[in-house]
């Protein structure tokens, strides 16, 4: 199939990307000769390529190895009239031209371009820092049902333990928050989430299927030969530097189990409040809240969407000498220094609920849940926050005035809800606009519209074109979007009579109460995301 498509090296021309361009030549090709070395220094000179809006496809990719192309600091581009474009640092390496066209077997057209676009673009489209096919060509594993997810020998395992790791460490390098193991029909895609988005990392054969599965649940210590219940594992792992934590979960489905790891990043570190991007007023009352000397505070949201991460910082910021706090969580995801740190066990019996019951004759002043997950843990902690402690916890919900009500299904009665909770922070993260090729871009009429609608006016706007660093998305990085609703007298008097959520949020409006969109839509137009963005987390009223 023929493509058009506008690009520095092929202008409105036709590129061929097709099964037969990308084969080589019946024939091969002799060395460069004098004249074809003047005719590349000739077009070098002239001929330099800005790679911003450059498309590659992956069939062309698979001609020129990583390796070879970071070693020579060159990367393909397309196929035109029969020749292998290429952008290179330096076009006048006539070596790795040669070899390029004993490989191929095509003749090479060269373009110059920047040296790091050149290795941005080669990280971006070559995603494995090993190479996959290297590895697997070594293996020969049966998929015989006596067999399955054993390598034959110890030869046959190295190069699995080496891919599996080598996956991992490259979604670690790429600052991925979740390793996706995907079963097909005719092979395995392994997918990584960046910034809240997934993105392919690498196909992996069919036939290597249940060795990859056996190695996630080795090192997860898991059991290899249970395949029809769901699994839940533990994993660390030294990755160059950094000692990354991992939570493995496998699930069965029709072509084999899938398996999602979760990757905690120590050397991320625990951020402060001041770093969240809240607005004044909100911070100024989050930070009153954590101070009071009892009462349960709630982060809720959905899965993903950074409640931890708030907690711990909220924690960081009120671990003092003079203060007992103890946690009990599923998993610790940060130490905490000073901090008592509980982790659950369900397998012996410690629970969330049977661990807060343990806390709280310990003595604590500040108690950290670190997730309700059901009536018996939530009416602890309610009545733990009104005996004299302040309780932390997390919650999933969808707003914070929806908390409220998600309390009352789970059987707490409307007084206890009332009387003890002080306030619920809710909070999405959004993907911020790419730093490098951020630029203004005029209000359009649509986008004036919606603006006004919510109160809000504005008269320039931001995205970003897309770039190498941020392998074209236009976003690079994500922050939180929040609400905090603080628990006045007026509020609590209508959550002790069983006000509707309606009834709750117009209460909250008329005090003042910042919601989600609109929290986003300030952000927006302070210039960190765009309204799209937005809208895809935050649904408007």
């Amino acid at each position: 199939m023929n493509k058009k498509k506008r690009s520095e090296y092929g202008g409105e021309r036709e590129i061929h990307l097709n099964q037969q361009n990308t084969e080589p030549l019946r024939r091969k090709l002799p060395v460069l000769n004098d004249v074809e070395k003047e005719n590349i220094t000739k077009r070098a000179q002239t001929q330099t390529i800005d790679l911003y809006n450059v498309k590659i496809d992956q069939r062309v990719l698979k001609l020129v190895s990583k390796k070879f192309a970071k070693d020579h600091v060159l990367i393909p581009l397309g196929i035109k009239s029969g020749n292998l474009v290429v952008a290179m640092k330096n076009p006048n390496d006539f070596s790795a031209i040669n070899e390029l066209r004993l490989k191929t077997n095509l003749r090479i057209e060269t373009r110059r371009a920047n040296a790091d676009d050149i290795e941005q673009l080669i990280a971006r489209e070559y995603p494995s820092n090993f190479e996959v096919d290297d590895l697997l060509q070594n293996v020969n594993v049966t998929s015989s049902s006596d067999e399955r997810g054993r390598a034959q020998n110890e030869e046959e395992a190295g190069p699995i333990i080496k891919l599996v790791r080598g996956l991992i460490i490259e979604a670690v390098d790429l600052k991925a928050s979740d390793i996706h193991f995907d079963c097909r029909e005719k092979d395995m895609v392994v997918r990584i989430r960046i910034d809240g988005e997934l993105r392919n990392l690498s196909v992996l054969p069919k036939n290597v299927q249940n060795s990859v599965l056996s190695r996630l649940k080795i090192i997860s210590d898991l059991d290899i030969t249970e395949t029809r219940v769901p699994q839940d594992g533990r994993a660390m792992m030294q990755a160059g530097n950094k000692i990354v934590d991992l939570r493995v979960s496998v699930l069965p489905t029709i072509h084999g189990e899938k398996v999602v790891i979760r990757i905690l990043d120590r050397a991320n570190g625990i951020r402060k409040l001041d770093d969240f991007n809240f607005n004044a007023k909100s911070l100024k009352e989050f930070r009153h809240l954590l101070n009071l000397p009892h009462g349960i505070f709630l982060v809720t949201g959905p899965t993903g969407s950074g409640k931890s991460s708030t907690l711990y910082a909220a924690l960081n910021e009120l671990n003092k000498t003079n203060v007992n706090i103890i946690t009990v969580e599923d998993p610790v995801e940060y130490q905490l220094e000073g901090v008592n740190q509980v982790l659950v066990n369900s397998e012996v019996g410690l629970t969330f609920a049977q661990g807060l019951r343990s806390i709280l004759r310990q003595d604590p002043n500040i108690v950290m849940v670190g997730e309700i997950r059901d009536s018996e843990t939530a009416e602890i902690a309610i009545r733990a926050s009104m005996t004299g402690h302040l309780v932390l916890s997390t919650l999933h919900t969808n707003d914070s005035i929806g908390t409220i009500n998600r309390l009352f299904d789970m059987g707490i009665d409307s007084f206890l809800v009332g009387s003890s909770l002080s306030g619920v922070l809710s909070q999405r993260l959004v993907r911020t606009i790419c730093s490098n090729c951020k630029e203004r871009v005029p209000v359009s009429t649509d986008e004036n519209i919606f603006l006004k609608r919510n109160g809000k006016s504005a008269t320039v706007l931001y995205k970003g074109r897309g770039c190498a660093k941020c392998n074209y998305t236009g976003f690079q990085g994500r922050m939180a979007v929040q609400e905090l609703l603080t628990i006045s007298s007026d509020i609590r008097l209508a959550i002790t009579k069983g006000a509707t959520s309606d009834e709750l949020a117009k209460i909250a409006r008329k005090e003042g109460m910042n919601f989600l969109l609109e929290d986003g839509l300030d952000k927006v137009i302070e210039g960190y995301t765009t309204i799209e963005e937005i809208l895809r987390v935050v649904a408007e009223e």
